[in-house]
């Protein structure tokens, strides 16, 4: 009996297992599971739980949870039966191998040291290896920038052994031209850039009498390297040419037909028609009808293929018989950090429908087309004004928003699906129709997040795809060909749809062998096809997304009658399909995909950096696309023009509310910097990317900050060594906020110092405001309360004569005229900081500017207008992705309890517990003695004191002097912590503030109660 094969990895290409048995294992249906399972057998050893968590889930609220969930499905797969089994403790994480054959290795181990001294035979099995695909082929995870960057270099690697292996076997086969010619091929088709291998190329043509085509080759060689590179062909290509002679198989050659660019294609059929799955349709039916308790959202989920977007056009189409419309947009994985990607392409879908005039502002934040922007906005503006437009929408009939792929939706997308479904009932005429790959949607945390509380509250009808009966596919079949053996594709494709029409075309084309994959099917259609065809259908797939004529003729440079004719043939085949306007999509994201996996490493970097040149030199370094420019220019390694691009695609998330997308883009951005020449550009290069990082954590949720602060000093000192003013006061700026947000009272304020010196020698705007944002930082630590009044009139000085109206001068206002108890005043300056932060897109101001605020109505005990404004914030923490808003909740309380709520002393007890457990003392110390000020009001002086207590021990922590002022003057009279002596001393400070000073006033004429309490009012 033959022993069984030992068990198989493939790395290269797709990762894949095959058992003892011959069979390739089914893998997780998650991407970063798979991403995991073949970080783990490439990198050969045990790593750390908290490195695996920082790889693939830097983001989740629990990534070791996540973590966990990927290693069940990994143990599913390695088992010993299949020799391999995975190997993990508390710790660490591992894969035990055995005797499994892993290609990568295998290729290694016949190279050995030296691939020029590897025997012929070594090196033509290690080309054919190699050329399955690139390395872990179809796992890149581009928003995951640390495990990307080990992909991408590890890909690098073997694709330079790759061509050392081709250009190897090139030299070492001379004597055998049409074997040393496959080769040479095969290295220009992996490098365009291989001068050496082109030239080998139009030498063995020659050699093999076969000038015609040398020639040819010269002539495209020639064109790439002028269009890639801006230079003429080298001397050895030139060289190669000169070798070009005339002869009689050359002759003979001439005068023969040109042969076929390929084989005659099979017409493809309209589009089938829905067969099948008849309780899917009839559940659509009545949905559509409202014969049914109609959900706010539809889920269709499945595997590829399965038929997904067809269930999606069938909903269109029943809404559309029905009266009503249909608009339909599709996420896409190239698109992944555009915030509001999706939904930016249904709006447009809506409008190129229905053009209106009146758009609201707001809309210019997705919509630059537009020319305006709201001078003032918020979040909920932005929301309510795609919610506005839904809503005019469906007033006219109903209508379905269609969203496919949500897997790959950005999380602003996900925010905004959440909104809309929660805001329109289903009475309204708006049915929103979404589809994701089972599995994969679990990797987008905001996604799933968002579908899984859709599902709670009874929101989300789930329609989940399964494969399709014998009946069924039998059914399909005939409708490409009635004589094909229906039953025999079944048994092949499993049921699946896509796998079974490929199949079918693949037999009425005579090409289907068994055991072949969709993806190899879809390669066997695209291998026919002209070369001009194939070159159009390779630069459409490297954008990634939908694509105009416009944006191949400007990447590629193509000839605009041969594009369109590329177009036509491409959609006569059934590759690609128009999608609205002027723009294509392809049929199925697995033709792109196949069509993409064919090119090699070089020839990817090589589409990428051209369409990002192309984009940027259209388009410009504009922040509505610079995410495109990003995403292209990081896959071409060009790590200057990808970090410009971050930057500006950063700044405009946070405009957008985005801020998950902003912090995403400042990390990759910063990467990219790194590998920048050092010099002032790299400099204020990374302290604007630093910036973004740090305003993009900070949220109304209290979130901790990033550890910076070192990172940060480092850049701030550098800039100060070059004379970079402007960025070295950012940077103190920054530190600021950080040691602020930290309650390091101390290096807050000295931060905040150095900012303002350092601000000075920039110019007017710069200087005013870091001195006007120095004396605002300076008012909320409560220190140093008159040089806050001297850098105030100094920023008012500079500002007034040129008109300059800041955000941080009026901040800074409110803030001293709250000090002073001008408390009118106060809300005025700060309701102006609050308009221009919105003018700005500054989303930190905003909130900042905000929660004081409705700090200042409760105070003034107006709690309609804080609660007005505690919405507000509730508002902008969701769309920051804040799921809680501890001091939002907290002052909610303390006005329920002001107006003797029923619930309020639950209401406050949970606020502050919450509020300990994020660790905001400033906010703490304030919410306890306000408290407090209440239970005393009330006569509860028992509450009133532990209150004041624990806010006395955590404001002397903080060094916030007017809080403990307060909290000692509630506490006095109770006799506990301070004596009259020690009040009457305090109230002689000067770094009081008139709340402070008044509640002392009040304690001292405050009449003790038997319990040792008062019932004067003191000013809380």
């Amino acid at each position: 009996m033959k022993d069984p094969s030992p068990p198989g990895i493939r790395l290269l290409g797709e990762l894949q297992l095959v058992g003892c048995d011959g069979r390739a294992v089914a893998l997780p249906a998650s991407r970063k599971t798979r991403a995991l399972l073949g970080y783990l057998i490439a990198t050969g050893q045990p790593h750390r739980r908290e490195r695996l968590c920082d790889l693939l889930w830097d983001g989740p609220d629990d990534p070791r949870a996540e973590l966990r969930w990927s290693l069940s499905k990994i143990r599913a797969v390695l088992d010993d039966k299949k020799g391999m089994r995975l190997k993990a403790d508390r710790e660490r994480v591992g894969v035990e191998l055995g005797n499994v054959v892993i290609d990568i290795q295998r290729v290694r181990s016949l190279l050995g040291d030296d691939v020029s001294a590897a025997p012929i035979a070594a090196l033509k099995e290690a080309a054919s290896l190699f050329g399955v695909g690139e390395f872990l082929d179809g796992l890149d995870l581009p928003l995951c920038y640390r495990y990307q960057e080990w992909c991408m270099a590890e890909r690098e690697a073997v694709s330079r052994l790759h061509l050392a292996v081709l250009t190897s076997l090139v030299e070492r086969l001379q004597g055998h031209p049409a074997d040393a010619l496959a080769y040479a091929r095969a290295l220009t088709a992996a490098d365009p850039l291989s001068e050496s291998g082109h030239a080998a190329v139009v030498r063995l043509l020659v050699r093999e009498g076969r000038n015609k085509e040398a020639l040819g080759h010269y002539e495209h060689a020639s064109r790439v390297l002028e269009a890639e590179l801006g230079v003429r062909p080298s001397a050895e290509l030139e060289e190669a040419r000169q070798t070009l002679r005339p002869t009689a198989s050359a002759s003979v050659a001439a005068k023969r037909p040109a042969r076929a660019s390929g084989i005659p294609p099979v017409p493809r059929p309209p589009p089938s028609a829905f067969v099948g799955r008849e309780a899917v349709r009839a559940l659509i039916d009545q949905i559509v009808a409202m014969r049914t308790d109609r959900p706010d959202v539809v889920l269709v989920t499945g595997e590829p293929g399965i038929g997904k977007s067809r269930v999606l056009a069938y909903i269109g189409e029943r809404l559309t018989s029905a009266g009503g419309r249909a608009f339909a947009a599709r996420a896409y994985e190239a698109e992944a950090a555009r915030p509001y990607g999706v939904w930016i392409d249904v709006i447009r879908e809506i409008l190129r429908e229905s053009p209106r005039d009146g758009l609201p502002t707001d809309l210019g934040l997705l919509l630059p087309e537009m020319g305006t922007v709201a001078e003032a906005g918020d979040r909920t503006r932005l929301l309510d004004a795609v919610l506005g437009l839904l809503r005019q929408v469906v007033s006219m009939r109903p209508a379905a928003v269609i969203l496919d792929d949500l897997q790959w939706a950005d999380e602003g997308s996900s925010s905004l699906l959440h909104y809309v479904a929660r805001h329109i009932d289903t009475t309204s005429g708006l049915l929103i129709v979404c589809a994701a790959r089972a599995g994969e949607i679990e990797d987008n945390s905001a996604a799933s997040r968002v579908l899984r509380s859709l599902a709670r509250d009874g929101r989300l009808r789930e329609i989940e795809l399964a494969a399709m009966s014998e009946a069924e596919t039998a059914q399909l079949i005939r409708q490409v060909d009635p004589s094909l053996d229906a039953a025999k594709i079944f048994a092949e494709s499993g049921g699946n749809p896509l796998f079974s029409l490929e199949l079918a075309h693949a037999h009425r084309r005579g090409d289907a062998g068994p055991g072949r994959t969709v993806e190899a099917l879809i390669a066997g259609q695209l291998a026919p096809l002209a070369e001009g065809i194939r070159e159009t259908l390779v630069w459409a797939a490297a954008h990634g997304r939908a694509f105009t004529p416009d944006d191949l003729a400007r990447s590629a440079r193509l000839d605009d009658t041969e594009l369109l004719t590329a177009l036509g043939e491409l959609e006569r085949r059934g590759l690609i399909r128009p999608v609205g306007g002027d723009a294509y999509d392809f049929t199925h994201d697995l033709v792109r995909q196949t069509a993409y996996r064919a090119l090699s490493q070089p020839r990817r970097k090589l589409l990428h950096r051209q369409i990002a040149r192309a984009l940027d030199a259209v388009i410009g370094r504009d922040g509505a696309f610079a995410a495109d420019i990003a995403h292209h220019a990081a896959l071409a390694e060009d790590d200057d023009m990808a970090a410009h691009a971050c930057r500006l695609a950063g700044e405009r998330a946070l405009r957008q509310f985005a801020n998950a997308e902003a912090a995403s883009f400042a990390e990759r951005g910063l990467r990219h910097a790194e590998r920048l020449a050092e010099g002032p550009a790299r400099l204020e290069l990374r302290i604007a990317m630093l910036k973004i990082r740090v305003l993009g954590a900070t949220g109304p949720g209290l979130r901790p900050l990033p550890p910076l602060a070192d990172t940060i000093a480092e850049a701030t000192s550098d800039a100060e060594a070059l004379g970079l003013q402007t960025a070295a006061a950012t940077g103190h700026y920054l530190l600021s906020v950080l040691h602020q947000e930290a309650g390091d009272v101390q290096q807050a304020g000295t931060s905040t110092l150095r900012a303002a010196e350092a601000g000075r020698a920039a110019d007017d705007t710069t200087r005013a405001r870091q001195l006007a944002n120095t004396a605002r930082c300076l008012l909320e630590l409560e220190t140093e309360i008159g040089r806050s009044r001297a850098l105030i009139a100094e920023a008012s000085a500079i500002a007034g004569p040129i008109s300059l109206e800041l955000c941080e001068l009026y901040w800074a206002r409110g803030l001293l005229e709250r000090w002073d108890g001008n408390e009118d005043h106060a809300v005025s300056s700060l309701g102006r900081a609050l308009d221009l932060a919105r003018r700005d897109k500054d989303r930190w101001r905003e909130y900042k500017c905000l929660t004081w605020l409705a700090m200042l109505e409760r105070e003034r005990g107006r709690y309609a207008d804080m609660h007005a404004h505690c919405a507000e914030l509730e508002t902008v923490a969701a769309r920051l992705g804040d799921d809680e808003t501890p001091f939002v909740k907290t002052l909610r309380a303390l006005a329920g309890l002001a107006t003797e709520e029923a619930s309020a002393d639950d209401a406050l007890a949970s606020a502050l517990t919450r509020l300990r457990a994020v660790d905001d003392k400033s906010y703490l110390a304030y919410a306890l003695n306000s408290a407090a000020h209440l239970y005393r009001q009330a006569g509860r002086t028992s509450q009133a004191r532990l209150c004041a207590s624990e806010a006395l021990t955590v404001a002397s922590v903080m060094r916030r002097h007017s809080e403990i002022a307060i909290a000692r003057a509630l506490l006095a009279p109770a006799g506990e912590t301070a004596s009259a002596q020690d009040i009457e001393a305090a109230s002689g400070r000067d770094d009081l503030s008139v709340r402070a000073r008044a509640a002392l006033l009040a304690s001292q004429a405050r009449p003790r109660d038997s319990n040792g309490g008062s019932h004067a009012k003191p000013a809380g």
